[in-house]
């Protein structure tokens, strides 16, 4: 065992399996929450719905909710919304594109506010699932989940504000870039800078989904190397 600060303790070793399924449920809710705003705002805006995904994998339930098919699948790494958005005019798909990561920031800020006062140890650039790479966010929520409940509770807030404002960032094919190629749409810009857009915020997008693996890779090394 060793110590933490605040007097909390951290043990060493393996994770005791209940801490990795809690940390595995907050990063399946918080996709679940985002994906279900984008479904919400599409039949808000009159889009259809094909289909709701958590996780990815095969698939362990699909259930049916107001007619909408939705499926949990084998590992929570990510989720889908299937909507015909394509077929809706620019500004209303705006609006349900702006659904998720909002929804995210919604739901995150209660969190940090109400569990202000419980320690909790954010790795640098562990702020939101997919820039600080999943390995990153889980280690962090299996270390909350070893301190309690309420840390647990402040690191999923600041996960999903986390994961909302990463979205907005106008690189594609996050929910950003996306609105920023129905902004171009609605305003007139050729289809030849949109197109150009596209594919150069799509590079930027591998690059920075490379460098979060390399460094899950880098931190996965060096903590093999300390046992």
């Amino acid at each position: 065992m060793r110590g933490a600060p605040n007097g909390h303790t951290v043990r060493s070793g393996s994770a005791p399996w209940q801490h990795v399924l809690t940390a595995l449920g907050v990063i399946g809710a918080t996709v679940a929450v985002h994906e279900a705003a984008h479904a919400i705002a599409a039949v808000r805006v009159g889009g259809k719905v094909k289909e709701i995904g958590v996780g990815f994998g095969p698939p362990l339930l699909r259930v049916r909710i107001r007619g909408v098919p939705v499926v949990l699948r084998a590992f929570p790494l990510g989720g889908y919304a299937a909507v015909d958005a394509e077929t809706l005019p620019p500004m209303r798909r705006i609006l349900l594109l702006l659904a998720g990561p909002l929804a995210n920031i919604a739901a995150g800020i209660p969190f940090l506010l109400a569990f202000r006062r419980h320690p909790v140890d954010v790795p640098a650039g562990a702020r939101a699932i997919s820039l600080s790479g999943f390995a990153g966010t889980l280690g962090a929520l299996i270390q909350a989940a070893e301190r309690g409940p309420g840390s647990v509770a402040r690191l999923a807030g600041a996960v999903n504000i986390g994961l909302g404002l990463m979205n907005l960032l106008p690189v594609y094919p996050l929910d950003g870039g996306h609105v920023a190629l129905s902004v171009m749409e609605a305003t007139g810009v050729p289809l030849t800078t949109r197109t150009a857009f596209a594919r150069l915020t799509t590079a930027i997008f591998v690059f920075l989904a490379q460098a979060a693996l390399l460094s899950d890779l880098r931190r996965a090394s060096s903590g093999a190397r300390a046992r």
